[in-house]
């Protein structure tokens, strides 16, 4: 048995996995914004509800942010969770519940979860659409890592030059952009009692003009970041996953070029998967 959390911006997702089975999920709003202190308050509740009574052989920590693989931190993550660079994810887990733990970025673990459904792939690209946007790709059979572990660095390419402020500190950063903060902003300049991204969504596949003037915008600066992955590593597929992506129809049909994209056929339950592997 293999117990998997994905951690993201928002949400905090977990689940108990007997080989490929799902025996039983839970979720929490992640809190990010309040803090290290609040971040670790949801993540214990999400996990004790997944371990009561059971054995479980590994804990996988799937994470927004840039996580060294190797030893468990996180060695940088933006505002969208709160003091969270330098979190020893491996460290604390271990010492709280006596389990081997293994962490990594939630973009890889998404990646690495849907690669299940490709094998023998050896060049794909992950894009995750949520609170941020998060990125990982493989290349010639491995995971690209940068010099700081910078699984997410898609949502953190250049893509307008001196554009909006990124929650990393950066201008023009795809995820000010992309992101499910960034579209529900510029939404609500166009209709200011707009809730939430998925209501934009909504108000689009219904044909209200104001909406589409602002997701034809945003699939403008889609397109623009994919062919940035395409013309850097031709990729044989770009997946997408995350909240946003859930709506494949809207997404397809902001799309230009096609012919190398595929939804996450594990939808938002990716990274839970990818870090139990």
């Amino acid at each position: 048995m293999k117990l998997g959390v994905d951690i993201g911006g928002t949400t905090i997702k977990g689940a108990l996995l007997d080989g490929k089975n799902f025996i039983r999920e839970r979720e929490a709003p992640t809190r990010g914004r309040e803090g290290r202190e609040a971040i670790f308050t949801s993540l214990f509740s999400v996990i004790d509800a997944l371990l009561e009574n059971e054995t479980v052989e590994l804990l996988g920590v799937s994470s927004a942010g840039n996580i060294d693989p190797y030893h468990g931190v996180c060695v940088y993550a933006t505002e969208n969770l709160m003091g969270w660079t330098g979190v020893d994810l491996k460290g604390t887990l271990e010492a709280r519940y006596h389990i081997p733990v293994q962490a990594d970025n939630d973009a890889v673990c998404a990646l690495k979860g849907e690669l299940l459904f490709y094998p023998g792939e050896r060049d794909a690209t992950m894009l995750t659409f949520g609170t941020g946007v998060g990125g990982a790709s493989l290349v010639d059979g491995k995971i690209v890592r940068g010099a700081n572990f910078d699984g997410a660095r898609w949502g953190h390419v250049l893509l307008v030059e001196g554009g909006r402020r990124c929650s990393c500190g950066k201008l023009g950063c795809a995820e000010s952009y992309l992101s499910a903060t960034a579209l529900l902003a510029r939404g609500r300049e166009k209709i200011p009692a707009l809730e939430s991204a998925k209501q934009l969504f909504e108000l689009y596949a219904a044909g209200n003009a104001e909406a589409r003037t602002v997701m034809c915008e945003f699939g403008g600066y889609l397109n623009r970041l994919l062919e940035l992955i395409r013309a850097e590593i031709h990729p044989s597929h770009i997946l997408l996953g995350g909240g946003m992506a859930q709506s494949e129809e809207i997404f397809l049909s902001l799309i230009e070029n096609k012919g190398d994209i595929a939804f996450a056929r594990l939808k938002n339950r990716a990274g839970i998967v990818g870090a139990c592997l």
